[in-house]
């Protein structure tokens, strides 16, 4: 099961202005990205829609890796564009939400973020929680840095969901030594 994609609304790109669109970061501009509508399993195996925004050039694979984690029945909690959070990434991922763009820096610095591209995916932060020095975000994600204990919604190496994005090319914040970033994945050419 595939979803599809289309331009961002008025209303959409009114919204995102000056909370997950910044003039002054250098993203694509609103007219370059695109809205997917993907449908998804919940933990309980019940059907939804989520919605999910990416540049034009990624919106065709990202939709065909969300089919692929479709039919492999993987769990997804959450997925909302970072609008409904006001572009807070710690609240997205207390909400255990999916997210993709965010025009940001990586936290703590002066870097751009892939999110701000579009080229980055977070996916289930609370049963994939990223962890550094020691620390992890969010809270409710202490109850999996066991990752030897998978549960639903959990990506853990050579497992069929995280080679769906692999066999596209994008890497997993997962195979980083600090932080590891369960829940991150990012397309290295289209971040560059």
């Amino acid at each position: 099961m595939s979803g599809d994609f289309g331009p961002l609304s008025q209303a959409m790109q009114d919204a995102m202005r000056g909370v997950t669109w910044h003039p002054e970061i250098p993203s694509p501009s609103l007219d370059e990205l695109r809205l997917l509508a993907i449908p998804f399993v919940d933990f309980q195996g019940l059907q939804q829609h989520g919605s999910l925004i990416t540049t034009a050039k990624l919106a065709p694979e990202v939709l065909l890796i969300f089919a692929q984690l479709h039919t492999l029945g993987f769990p997804i909690q959450s997925i909302k564009p970072m609008v409904h959070f006001d572009g807070d990434d710690g609240q997205s991922m207390a909400a255990n939400n999916s997210s993709c763009f965010n025009s940001r820096f990586i936290i703590n610095s002066k870097r751009l973020s892939a999110h701000a591209l579009g080229a980055a995916i977070d996916i289930n932060p609370v049963q994939n929680p990223v962890v550094r020095d020691g620390k992890h975000r969010p809270p409710a994600g202490e109850a999996y840095l066991d990752r030897g204990n998978e549960r639903p919604g959990m990506f853990i190496p050579k497992q069929a969901a995280v080679q769906a994005f692999l066999d596209h090319g994008w890497k997993w914040g997962g195979d980083w030594d600090n932080p590891k970033d369960y829940h991150h994945f990012y397309k290295p050419d289209a971040a560059a």
